[in-house]
């Protein structure tokens, strides 16, 4: 699991009351200096409000009533130098740091119980892992046979009591800091044992994002795409099954309580999905989503996957500069954009198979999201067949919205009654070169 590096994160909370949030900075090395306040909310970041840090490097900021509630990491960043990071939830503190760069050593809060339980556990938790690592490189160099296998192994013994404890603190905290730190540890690859075996951990990883992981908590994080993405890394990795992936993510879906929650997340697997060429479980999950009744507002990306064609249902008309064309025959219809590696690889794949395709009685139509006619771009090919289209709006030209197109190449196949028989990532899978 890729390490992500968190440097000095405070937390910061909201009132319930009427009255809004204030957040005392002092950040003397960066005297003078512009900023701006910026909340986090899935993959998009919210600014507050902007202002300058006075000549002794101090401000002022109030969080707005208009944010009420809100409970996550809270950005402080400065324009032009290392920024601040931490949480709001419920509270008025101060937050100073005597030095350029911060850390979880040199931030100093005043008034802040989350920030206090973030600092104290994150440096614990360092400190424990730090001496881990000495110590598997100590049970790595000597024989069991050794006196001082022995030693290694009883601090072993001894760090993994101390790590459980910890664990449990946080898991028994009801501060946002405490899940803060459940997250970090999964982005991180932490389980509960540091002898686990590499399959083991991936399942208790696995059973933490699926059935203990609030997604309104990862929501504010500022690691929600890390966080989406590297638990589908990890099951395509390690668990690899699709089925399972399926199951486990309408598992997460049906625990989110919020619509604007749901929204995201749906949009972000889906992309997630769709970029590994999972079209069956892009299908599967906009369809399950659609039925739900808790989709607000979604994206034009996610509302056109949810109303992609249907294998088995006619091939929708196509856009030409001639009007609309219906598909009536046997048909390899194929989506693509110049330039892409991927796209590129499909292509001369095609060429090289064009004559197998063409005597498998396949017309073929290719429709290009490129731009521009600029060959410098990549846009050079000559292709062989008749129907190539390009009406220059990209992604957001009709046939690409149409086909509920999110990811190039793509390739339906369609009968000779214009019913589509598959949808595929790769031309060898249509099967038509067999």
């Amino acid at each position: 699991m890729k390490k992500i590096l968190i440097g000095g994160f405070a937390v910061l909370s909201m009132l319930t009351s009427v009255y809004s949030q204030t957040i005392n900075i002092n950040y003397p090395p960066n005297a003078g200096k512009q900023y701006a306040f910026i909340l986090d909310k899935g993959g998009k970041k919210d600014t507050i409000t902007t202002g300058k840090l006075d000549s002794a490097g101090k401000t002022v900021l109030v969080v707005p009533a208009a944010q009420k509630g809100y409970a996550g990491i809270l950005h402080f960043a400065l324009i032009d130098g290392v920024g601040l990071d931490f949480i709001v939830n419920k509270e008025n503190f101060s937050i100073s740091c005597p030095e350029e760069q911060p850390n979880f050593e040199n931030l100093k809060f005043t008034g802040s119980p989350e920030n206090d339980f973030l600092n104290q556990k994150m440096q614990q938790q360092k400190a424990i892992l730090d001496k881990v690592g000495f110590v598997q490189y100590g049970l790595n160099l000597y024989k069991k046979e050794e006196p001082l296998y022995a030693a290694f192994q009883k601090e072993n013994e001894n760090l993994q009591q101390q790590f459980t404890t910890l664990r449990n603190e946080t898991a028994n905290s009801p501060l946002y800091a405490a899940r803060f730190i459940e997250i970090y540890r999964f982005l991180m690859g932490i389980s509960s044992s540091f002898n686990q075996p590499e399959e083991e951990k991936a399942k208790e990883l696995n059973l933490f994002v699926k059935e203990k992981l609030d997604m309104q908590v990862l929501y504010n994080s500022g690691f929600w795409n890390q966080a989406i993405e590297g638990w589908v890394n990890l099951q395509k990795m390690v668990i690899k099954d699709d089925a399972v992936l399926l199951t486990d993510t309408k598992q997460i879906m049906s625990r989110i309580k919020s619509n604007e929650i749901y929204t995201a997340f749906t949009e972000k697997i889906v992309a997630v999905f769709t970029k590994e060429g999972k079209d069956d479980l892009v299908n599967a999950i906009s369809q399950y989503a659609a039925k739900s009744g808790k989709l607000e507002k979604p994206s034009k990306k996610l509302a056109n996957t949810i109303n992609a064609p249907v294998i088995g249902n006619s091939a929708p008309a196509l856009q030409t500069a001639a009007g609309k064309k219906t598909i009536n025959k046997k048909t390899l219809l194929f989506f693509y954009e110049s330039g892409c590696n991927n796209c590129e690889n499909e292509i001369h794949q095609l060429l090289g198979n064009y004559d197998i395709v063409k005597n498998k009685g396949y017309e073929i139509i290719s429709v290009a999201a490129d731009m521009t006619k600029d060959a410098t771009d990549g846009h050079d090919h000559t292709f062989p067949w008749k129907e190539q289209l390009c009406d220059f709006k990209g992604f957001a030209g009709p046939n690409f919205q149409t086909y509920a197109i999110i990811g190039t190449p793509t390739f339906f196949t369609i009968d000779e009654k214009g019913k589509i028989t598959g949808k595929y990532a790769r031309l060898i899978d249509t099967e038509i070169l067999k």
